[in-house]
């Protein structure tokens, strides 16, 4: 039997299908470059078996069926990773630049193994913020909090927000708390007052409240 947010699920699947050519919903068992990411994300424990992971065009899921029986659940999370795609779509590969700095800087290392400068650039593996990530999430946890509270008029828990940037699963992105909960709290006032934020939430809005 459908579920009360099952019309709504498959309308943002076909609206991001429409806007994001190649789009599709894949598994990441079945995924070669997940696994090798996977390796590479040794921080993150549950990268496989817990997370969505977007890598444009794809939605990566940690196996299918997805979320059969949890459609509010999936439509959240596709209006987070709608966000990422909407985000790479425009920005093109500077997208993927600012989310993997700074320690793709990393790889200057290989061209500057034989300098001194060597080490600066090794420097950049560590856990350190990376403000073009902690943007690019922000955007797509803004789009968490204004789906949630448009599809049952609650607040996603701040603390768990807070977490995402601060902890391990996005490599300790940006520890600064205070400025992130301002933020939040002031986009969900706005969300609260109907203001839209954006034009992909505009988009995504539109579609979750035709049907």
């Amino acid at each position: 039997m459908a579920s009360l947010y099952s019309d709504k699920r498959k309308a943002l699947e076909s609206l991001i299908s429409q806007l994001i050519p190649g789009f599709s919903i894949e598994s990441k068992k079945e995924s070669t470059l997940c696994r090798f990411y996977s390796k590479i994300l040794f921080f993150n424990k549950s990268f496989m078996t817990e997370y969505v992971t977007t890598l444009y065009p794809k939605i990566f899921v940690p196996e299918l069926p997805w979320r059969e029986d949890d459609d509010l659940e999936a439509t959240v999370i596709l209006a987070h990773e709608f966000v990422h795609l909407y985000d790479r779509k425009r920005m093109w590969l500077w997208f993927n630049l600012l989310y993997l700095s700074p320690q793709v800087l990393a790889l200057f290392a290989v061209a500057t193994f034989w300098s001194p400068i060597n080490i600066l650039w090794l420097v950049c593996l560590a856990p350190m913020p990376s403000l073009g990530r902690a943007w690019l999430e922000y955007r797509g946890y803004r789009a968490t909090l204004a789906s949630v509270y448009w599809l049952t008029g609650k607040k996603v828990e701040l603390d768990w927000l807070l977490l995402q940037f601060s902890g391990p699963a996005y490599y300790w992105m940006f520890p600064f708390k205070n400025i992130l909960s301002k933020k939040f709290e002031k986009d969900f006032i706005r969300i609260e007052n109907g203001d839209i934020l954006g034009e992909e939430l505009e988009l995504m809005k539109t579609v979750l409240d035709a049907s």
